[in-house]
């Protein structure tokens, strides 16, 4: 996957029954669709394999070639950048038509939001471009955040072992606050005020019941 189709599928969960229905074919091991651009005499094919891998290419039809050109950082021209914009706007428009959001990989983080949704209605809003793992949920009536879903470095929360980790931050009172962190499966606040927050890692060392119930207690709190 180049640099360009990374940016543009990014956060997004391809749905193989929209496929079908924009153009995409049936192949082996995924799906194909194809698109003549005659303005550069080109032929632009996107791949996209059963589990999600997408690989988009330019052919040039005159020699039969890949052309690449225009994926490359800095390259520049009339010609390069005409094929690059109809190559984004191809991309674009399939990700538009043929995927959902989907940020969040964890089996819990997908359970959360579809409790918060269903309880309360709220659904994730993702308010930093340059953060575009986070989340906040917020109270319908006052806008006040009840919960934050993040994805962080395990050493940016005090958890052993490298690589990141998806994490739920939570509204507790401070003196329950104090009492649970124990630096396992309960941490202080990540990016919140530490007396009144508190983090859980969402790696199945917390029953799901137990962080519904930290939701629901978190909901309550946000009334203040």
């Amino acid at each position: 996957m180049n640099a360009i189709t990374e940016k543009i599928f990014r956060c997004k969960k391809v749905l193989a029954n929209k496929l079908i229905e924009y153009g995409f074919e049936q192949a082996e091991g995924g799906y194909v669709y194809v698109e003549k651009y005659p303005e550069a005499d080109m032929t632009f094919t996107v791949k996209i394999t059963c589990d999600g891998n997408i690989e988009a290419t330019a052919t040039d039809n005159a020699t039969g070639e890949p052309y690449t050109l225009f994926l490359a950082d800095g390259a520049a021209g009339e010609f390069v950048g005409k094929v690059r914009t109809a190559y984004e706007s191809l991309l674009n428009g399939i990700a538009s038509a043929c995927c959902e959001r989907e940020v969040f990989k964890s089996a819990d983080a997908h359970k959360i939001l579809e409790y918060v949704s269903r309880i309360y209605g709220s659904q994730p809003e993702y308010l930093w471009d340059k953060f575009p793992y986070n989340a906040v949920l917020r109270r319908k009536d006052n806008a006040k955040w009840f919960c934050v879903l993040l994805t962080v470095a395990k050493s940016k929360i005090g958890m052993a072992g490298e690589g990141t980790v998806e994490i739920i931050d939570v509204r507790m009172k401070p003196e329950e606050a104090e009492s649970v962190v124990d630096g396992a499966t309960y941490f202080k606040g990540y990016h919140m005020n530490k007396k009144h927050w508190v983090t859980i890692p969402l790696n199945g060392g917390t029953n799901i019941n137990e962080i519904f119930k930290r939701i629901d207690e978190s909901y309550i709190l946000a009334t203040k």
